[in-house]
C-alpha cells in the first residue's frame, strides 16, 4: 500500500513539474494553461499544455530542460503538447506552431532521442538531428529554414529531409527547396553562445532574440492566419 501511494505521489508530482522557464519576453505576449490567460514575465515557468501567444513586436524566448531553446516571434501561437527529459532514449518533446515564427535549437533530447522530437505546422510535421532551424508560418504555405543539421518534414505522406542552407516553401498544392539565398547566409543569427555553457544565458538569449527580430527570413511578408485555436 506505500509503495501505491508513494508512486501516485510521484506521478502527480511529475505532472506538475515545470518544463521550462522563460528567459526573455520582450513586448506583449501571454500565457494560455487551462483556459485562463496569464501575463509573461521573465522566469516564469512552463508546464506541459502551456501555449504562448505573442502580438506585435513580441518576442519570447523558453529554455526547456534539456537545453533545448524555442523563440517564438511575432503575432505568433506556440504549444508545448508533451515533454518527458531523462537523459535516456525514452525523453521526448512533442510541440504545435500554429501561426507566425519560430526557431529552435535543439537541446540533449535531439542528441539522446532526436527521433522523439517533433513539431506540428498546419501542413507538415518536423522531425530534427541535432539542428538548428526556424519557421515562419502563413495562411496556405510556410517557410521551413536548415541552419544545422538536418530536418525531416512530414506531409501528405512525403517524407522530404532538409540539410543545413535549404528552404523549403511549402504550399497546399505543394513543395519547393532551394538554397538560402546570399542574404539570407549573411544573416544567420550566431549559435555558438547557445553552446557555449560558460556563457551568461541571460546574454544569450537577449542576443538571440535581437537577431531574430532584426534578421527575418525571406518569406515574413506573408499574412499571418489570425484565427487562434
Amino acid at each position: 500500500m506505500k509503495t501505491i501511494l508513494l508512486m501516485l505521489l510521484l506521478g502527480i508530482t511529475f505532472s506538475f513539474a515545470n518544463i521550462g522557464t522563460i528567459m526573455v519576453s520582450k513586448g506583449d505576449a501571454q500565457l494560455k494553461r487551462s483556459q485562463k490567460m496569464i501575463s509573461v514575465t521573465n522566469g516564469m515557468d512552463i508546464f506541459k499544455g502551456d501555449s504562448i501567444i505573442t502580438h506585435k513586436q513580441t518576442m519570447v524566448q523558453v529554455m526547456l530542460n534539456d537545453d533545448t531553446v524555442i523563440t517564438i516571434g511575432p503575432d505568433s501561437s506556440f504549444s508545448f503538447l508533451e515533454y518527458f527529459f531523462d537523459g535516456t532514449k525514452k525523453s521526448k518533446i512533442k510541440m504545435r506552431a500554429d501561426r507566425g515564427f519560430f526557431r529552435s535549437v535543439t537541446g540533449k533530447i535531439g542528441k539522446v532521442a532526436h527521433e522523439n522530437y517533433h513539431v506540428k505546422t498546419q501542413l507538415a510535421t518536423i522531425g530534427i538531428r541535432g539542428t538548428d532551424y526556424s519557421v515562419q508560418l502563413g495562411k496556405d504555405s510556410a517557410s521551413y529554414i536548415c541552419n544545422r543539421g538536418e530536418i525531416t518534414l512530414d506531409y501528405a505522406q512525403i517524407q522530404k529531409h532538409l540539410t543545413a542552407g535549404e528552404k523549403a516553401i511549402l504550399h497546399l498544392d505543394g513543395l519547393t527547396v532551394k538554397e538560402l539565398s546570399s542574404a539570407e547566409l549573411a544573416n544567420k543569427p550566431k549559435i555558438k553562445e547557445l553552446l557555449n555553457k560558460h556563457t551568461n544565458q541571460a546574454s544569450i538569449t537577449s542576443d538571440t532574440i535581437s537577431d531574430v527580430t532584426e534578421n527575418k527570413p525571406e518569406t515574413t511578408n506573408i499574412k499571418f492566419n489570425c484565427d487562434s485555436k
